[in-house]
C-alpha cells in the first residue's frame, strides 16, 4: 500500500514524518510527499516550509502496524508540488478526484478490516481468560471449600435461595466460625438457621385511628380480593372470642377490569355482614369515605392486578387512591410459589404505593420458600400475613419467624429453640 501512486508518481518509502521532502535534483513543479499525524498537520509544515507557494495535488490516510498486529496507528501522506498554483486539465482534475476517493475508500475497507480482526483476537482472548478463571475457581472450590459449607450451599439452594442470599451466609461462616467449628456440620447448621430466622422481618402489630383503611395491591392472581374477605372475617371472629363487639366493616372495589370483581366481593360481604360499594374515581373513594367514616371502624379497598410491567395502569390506580385524608395501609400481596426475580420486580414497580408490609399469598402452593426469605431480606421488606387456602375466613395467619423456619426443607431444627429466640408478638 505504501508504494502506490499519485497521479502516476510513486510515493517515496523514506519521506521523513516530521518534515517535507527534500527537492534536491528536482523541478519546482516536480509532485513531492509529506507525512504528518494529519491532513492539517501535513498543511502546516508546508506553510511553515514554502510559506503559500505550494500546490496540493492529493491526500490519503495510512496505517503504520503496531506490535503483533495490535495497536495500529494512523498517519497521512499528502502530494503537493512547489511553486505556482497548477491549473489541471479536464483528464488530470478527472483522475486527480478519482485517486482521492479510491485512496479514502481503501483505507476505509482496510481500517474496517483491521478493527474485525482485533475484535475477533480479543473476543478470542476474553474467552480464553474466562476459561481460565472458571477453572481456577472450580479448583479453588474442590480443594479450599470445607465439606460443611458445601453441604449447607445444597441445603439452600434445594429451598431455593437466591445465590446472593447464599454467598452472604456462606461469606459469614468462613469469617465467623474457626476451621475446627466448620468442621462441625451441626454447629454450622444450627448457625444457619439462626441467621435465617434474623433475617426474617415480621411487622409490628400497631394501634390504628379509625376509621382504620386497609388496601390491598398487587399484581393479577394474587388473591387479594379473598385476601380481604379473611382480613375482615378474622377481626370478626376475634372480638367474638375476646367478648367485644365486633367492628363496623364496609368494602370497597375499584376493580372494574376483571369479569366478576365486584360480584366475588358482593358475596363475601354477604357472608360476613359487610356492607360493599364500587368506586370507580378518587372522587367516589372520597365521597364514600366521607359518608361512613363516622360510622365504621374499618375501610377495606380492594383494587384491580396490573403485571409489575404495566407502569401506566399502576400509576393510574395510585393517582386514583390518592385520597386526602384516609391515611391508609398499603399492603403488597404476592404469591409464595413466585420466581425471586418476578417478586424483586414486583416489589419495585409497586414501591410508589409506600406499602407498609407484605402478605404473602398460595403459601400451600409450593414446597420451598427459600425466595421469599432471599427477596424480602435482600429488599429490607416486612411481612405481616400468610395465606394458605381459599376458605373464608379461615387460612390466613400472622407472620411469625417459626413459620418459615419450620418449612425449610431437609433442615435439622431444635422447634423449642426457636420458639424461645424467635418468640410471636403478643
Amino acid at each position: 500500500m505504501y508504494n502506490e501512486s499519485f497521479n502516476g508518481v510513486s510515493a517515496n518509502p523514506k519521506v521523513s514524518s516530521y518534515a517535507p521532502v527534500a527537492s534536491y535534483g528536482r523541478s519546482d513543479n516536480e509532485p513531492q510527499i509529506i507525512t504528518g499525524k494529519d491532513f492539517e498537520d501535513c498543511k502546516r509544515k508546508l506553510l511553515e516550509t514554502y510559506g503559500h507557494n505550494y500546490t496540493i495535488l492529493g491526500k490519503r490516510p495510512q496505517f503504520k502496524p503496531g506490535f503483533l498486529g495490535f495497536g495500529q496507528k494512523e498517519y497521512w501522506e499528502v502530494k503537493f508540488s512547489v511553486g505556482a498554483e497548477q491549473k489541471l486539465s479536464p483528464q488530470d482534475s478527472f483522475q486527480k478526484n478519482r485517486d482521492e476517493i479510491l485512496s479514502k475508500s481503501t483505507a476505509s475497507v482496510t481500517q474496517t478490516m483491521q478493527l474485525a480482526s482485533l475484535d475477533k483476537k480479543l473476543e478470542e482472548y476474553q474467552k480464553s481468560i474466562e476459561k481460565k478463571l472458571s477453572e481456577i475457581a472450580e479448583v479453588a472450590n474442590a480443594v479450599d471449600k470445607p465439606a460443611s459449607i458445601k453441604k449447607i450451599e445444597d441445603l439452600l439452594q434445594d429451598n431455593e435461595f437466591t445465590f446472593s442470599f447464599i454467598n452472604k451466609i456462606t461469606t459469614r461462616l468462613c469469617s465467623e466460625l474457626s476451621l475446627e467449628e466448620l468442621d462441625d456440620f451441626d454447629l454450622v447448621q444450627s448457625k444457619v438457621v439462626d441467621w435465617i430466622g434474623e433475617s426474617i422481618k415480621i411487622a409490628p402489630k400497631v394501634m390504628h385511628k379509625y376509621p382504620h383503611v386497609i388496601i390491598l395491591v398487587g399484581p393479577t392472581g394474587v388473591g387479594k380480593t379473598t385476601t380481604i374477605a379473611k382480613l375482615a372475617g378474622t377481626m370478626i371472629l376475634e372480638a367474638r372470642e375476646e367478648n367485644e363487639v365486633p367492628p363496623k366493616i364496609r368494602m370497597i372495589t375499584i376493580d372494574h377490569t376483571r369479569v366478576g370483581a365486584e360480584e366475588q366481593l358482593r358475596r363475601y360481604g354477604d357472608l360476613l355482614g359487610t356492607d360493599v360499594d364500587k368506586a370507580e374515581s378518587a372522587e367516589d373513594v372520597k365521597k364514600i369515605f366521607d359518608s361512613y367514616k363516622d360510622q365504621i371502624d374499618v375501610l377495606f379497598i380492594d383494587t384491580p392486578g396490573y403485571s409489575p410491567n404495566d407502569s401506566e395502569n399502576i400509576g393510574k390506580m395510585r393517582k386514583m387512591l390518592e385520597v386526602k385524608g384516609i391515611h391508609p395501609d398499603v399492603y403488597l400481596a404476592f404469591t409464595a410459589s413466585a420466581k425471586a426475580r418476578d417478586m424483586i420486580s414486583i416489589i419495585q414497580n409497586y414501591e410508589p404505593f409506600n406499602f407498609s408490609s407484605v402478605i404473602i399469598t398460595k403459601w400451600d402452593e409450593t414446597s420451598a420458600i427459600g425466595n421469599v426469605i432471599s427477596v424480602l431480606s435482600e429488599k429490607g421488606k416486612t411481612v405481616s400475613y400468610i395465606t394458605d387456602g381459599q376458605q373464608v375466613p379461615k387460612k390466613i395467619e400472622r407472620a411469625t419467624v417459626v413459620k418459615f423456619l419450620l418449612n425449610l426443607n431437609d433442615f435439622t431444627i431444635n422447634r423449642e429453640y426457636i420458639d424461645e429466640k424467635f418468640p410471636e408478638e403478643k
